[in-house]
């Protein structure tokens, strides 16, 4: 079993420039259990594409590589926290 929560970002964006921070704060409650992956758009075109990402930030929660969730603009860290707990909790 694999979580995963994947971040589109872009240099040039204010709104991610304030959800990094608050992912940051959330990746050592998961350390082990979900994998964060930081993607930035310009870089990362072909995955831009293939999850059709339109805004950003884009985030987009994976279990074993299927699509669970996803939230788009600035997100509440409870929001997200709420969405790993239960992507977490179906492969128990």
């Amino acid at each position: 079993m694999r979580v995963a929560i994947k971040i589109f970002l872009s240099d040039d964006c204010e709104t991610c420039k304030i959800q990094i921070p608050i992912l940051k704060e959330l990746e050592p409650r998961f350390r082990g259990r979900v994998e964060f992956e930081y993607l930035n758009i310009k870089d990362n075109e072909s995955q831009v594409s293939t999850y059709r990402v339109k805004n950003l930030p884009a985030i987009i929660i994976e279990c074993d590589g299927r699509e669970k969730e996803r939230f788009t603009g600035l997100t509440q860290q409870l929001f997200l926290k709420k969405a790993l707990d239960k992507a977490l909790s179906e492969f128990r």
